[in-house]
């Protein structure tokens, strides 16, 4: 990749341009609230975030969602029950 670039740069030196890397994702922005949270509550926050995520892609579908989040259908159960979804989408209804 260096010798590439070194082949193609114009100038002395070789640039972030010259190297033409592909650009990462920026890291997920954590809210000022957020930050605040013990690690544990922050990461219960984060999976709940992402099992209502993959619940609302499947329409609700139990199954489907376990797998789009790759665990089993019974973790994604335990899960849910252990942080209060089952509750929420009940209330909901």
């Amino acid at each position: 990749m260096l010798e590439r670039a070194l082949a193609l740069t114009a100038g002395q030196e070789i640039g972030d341009g010259d190297l033409q890397l592909a650009p990462t994702r920026a890291p997920m922005a954590m809210t000022e609230p957020m930050c605040r949270l013990p690690l544990q509550e922050r990461l219960d926050a984060v999976e709940k975030k992402a099992i209502l995520n993959a619940l609302g892609q499947t329409r609700y579908n139990r199954t489907a969602a376990a797998k789009l989040l790759g665990i089993t259908f019974r973790a994604l159960r335990y899960r849910m029950e252990r942080l209060g979804i089952n509750d929420e989408l009940d209330s909901k209804s």
